[in-house]
């Protein structure tokens, strides 16, 4: 970019508050907003807590809805500003109703929550390149804008990230020169919220093109995004799917099918299908046959069996336990098989805005109301406890105190997988206000101190144990090589943990030995969960032993010691990570 264009940033920058009032009102606002939140360290309610709240979500929406409204508007050749009123007012009290409704400690609310905010944010996204030509019969305009918004949006941020660079570099050169050998972290913070809440949307919107340009202009493709799709992409894409069908008759043929990498691959072909799909459209506007249109007629063709293989691999991870991964890759599977149909059907002029809007009402489906992956993951865990109780003898609901202890006991007492599974949900859900938990169990002392039933069933088990007793058993571990310190695949949080248990807390039981361990919420201390684990003697013999691991999570181990030289005397330390899944 040259110096000529950089001087005219100052006058694009007063049009883009000419053309988009209200959205650059709140580009300024939302720096005001985050100022606030990273001042609110202690906020001294939760009245407060919930404000601060809906300064961290409001501004940013705020802004991209009043942008997709203007834009919208000036599609429309209608400049009424009760259009933005309605739209503004719309999402002020959609906004408040999201940070009043969830109870902080309901991990389903909450989960709702982050539902409904993925859900909106990302539809006022796709809205601000499909909204302004929802009328239009072909793609024509909606290429145009989509290419020419993301250039302006890949300018904008190059130069607001060389502002901050510039501005940063300015105040370390005046905290030196003035003898600050430890300057306070809170400047360049400041100046990062404002680069990048207030500088970057500017510049966007003043290089946004206008409807009227993206209507006028034919879509077409530069020489070298051609060249890069005909001899990188198309290839790449061609040969990895031909490899991935031979991959899949060698794994029918060795009898061994590796269901979560199938998933994950049709996943990122299907994307980059998509992708080249949008990217190469002005290739699809060409009234002569050439080989890139026909490969992109060939292409969704050629991944349908693999979209219904996708199919067949989730339901087969279905069988072994559902997790609210699994309704969501249900929801992507489905969403496939519509944008496959959607390619192929030739009658779809604008297949991007049908593609666009059944994402959108998917999404809808899996992250807000009574279908959504949360609830339905709560709906199969009721119905699992609750055949669960019906088998044991139990027809009244809520079970007392000491009814759930004698649940949860016969829980650790059975072996199979089902029980440990369901044992270690209600666990986990124990001290979240859990529907699908507290509609089964009540205590004198609330389901949040379930875990302690945990401990007094464990006792028991342990006072009524006829097996007899080790002699004299030791097992230390230690891994140097920290293998056993890598992150697994899927796990969502990772602890420290240097434990030396206490005998409430673990007991052999016959050749096994089974341990809780309890991880407590740093800002809610009300707020834990308990993880139960077994290994047997033999394992603990192993020396190569890296990993213990349960349902719901893996403890990597560094050194561990245990050791029984009584019928009372015991012990175990653990050093490692607990990785939570």
């Amino acid at each position: 970019m040259d110096f000529a264009k950089i001087k005219k940033y100052p006058n694009q920058i007063s049009t883009a508050f000419k053309r988009f009032p209200l959205a650059s009102l709140f580009a300024v606002f939302s720096t005001i907003a985050f100022l606030i939140v990273c001042e609110s360290f202690n906020i001294p309610s939760e009245q407060s807590a919930r404000f601060i709240l809906w300064l961290a979500i409001y501004p940013i929406a705020a802004m991209f809805i009043a942008l997709d409204t203007s834009l919208v508007q000036e599609a429309l050749k209608n400049r009424n500003p009760k259009i933005q009123v309605i739209t503004g007012i719309a999402w002020f009290v959609i906004s408040w109703l999201i940070v009043l409704y969830p109870n902080t400690l309901n991990d389903y609310e909450m989960s709702q929550t982050i539902g409904a905010l993925v859900f909106i944010h990302t539809t006022i996204f796709l809205g601000l390149f499909v909204a302004p030509f929802f009328k239009q019969k072909n793609e024509n305009a909606f290429w145009v804008h989509l290419t020419k918004t993301v250039k302006s949006l890949v300018v904008a941020t190059i130069v607001a990230g060389l502002l901050l660079l510039a501005m940063e570099l300015l105040f370390l050169g005046f905290f030196g020169l003035f003898g600050f050998t430890d300057p306070s972290e809170r400047p360049f913070l400041y100046i990062f919220i404002f680069c990048t809440s207030t500088v970057l949307p500017l510049l966007f919107f003043s290089t946004l093109p206008t409807i009227d340009e993206c209507l006028e202009t034919t879509p077409t493709s530069s020489k070298f995004v051609t060249s890069i799709c005909q001899f990188l992409f198309i290839p790449v894409l061609a040969v990895s799917i031909a490899l991935f069908y031979c991959y899949i008759l060698k794994f029918f043929i060795i009898q061994d099918i590796p269901y979560e990498v199938i998933i994950w691959l049709v996943v990122t072909f299907m994307v980059f299908m998509l992708a080249l799909n949008i990217v190469m459209y002005p290739s699809r506007l060409n009234s002569n046959p050439t080989l890139e249109k026909k490969v992109l007629e060939i292409f969704p063709i050629a991944i349908s069996p693999l979209v219904l293989l996708m199919t067949l691999s989730i339901f087969q991870l279905m069988s072994d336990e559902i997790d609210e991964l699994i309704i969501y890759l249900i929801a992507t599977n489905i969403f496939f098989y519509i944008a496959i149909a959607i390619l192929l059907i030739k009658k779809i002029e604008c297949k991007s805005k049908y593609m666009a809007i059944a994402f959108c009402a998917i999404l809808l489906i899996v992250c807000v109301g009574p279908l959504s992956a949360p609830n339905s993951i709560n709906y199969v865990w009721q119905n699992k406890i609750k055949n669960e109780l019906t088998k044991q003898g139990y027809t009244e609901f809520p079970l007392n105190e000491a009814s759930t202890e004698k649940f949860i006991q016969m829980l650790r007492n059975n072996n199979d997988s089902d029980s440990r599974k369901i044992l270690s949900y209600i666990l986990s859900t124990s001290n979240s206000e859990n529907a699908s938990v507290s509609k089964y169990f009540s205590t004198d002392r609330s389901l949040e101190d379930i875990d302690r039933l945990v401990r007094d069933a464990m006792k028991k088990s342990a006072s009524e144990d006829t097996t007899e007793i080790f002699d004299s058993f030791e097992a230390g571990i230690s891994n140097v090589n920290q293998n056993a310190l890598k992150i697994p695949q899927g796990v969502k949080q990772a602890f420290f943990i240097n434990l030396d248990f206490d005998n409430d807390d673990f007991q052999y039981r016959g050749d096994t030995l089974s341990f809780l361990i309890t991880i407590t919420d740093d800002q809610d201390t009300s707020k834990h969960s308990t993880y139960d684990f077994r290994i047997t003697k033999q394992e603990l013999e192993i020396d190569s032993l890296n990993t213990i691991e349960t349902d719901s999570a893996i403890i990597g181990i560094r050194e561990l010691h245990t050791e029984q030289w009584s019928k009372t005397g015991q012990s175990l330390r653990i050093d490692g990570l607990l990785f939570i899944k």
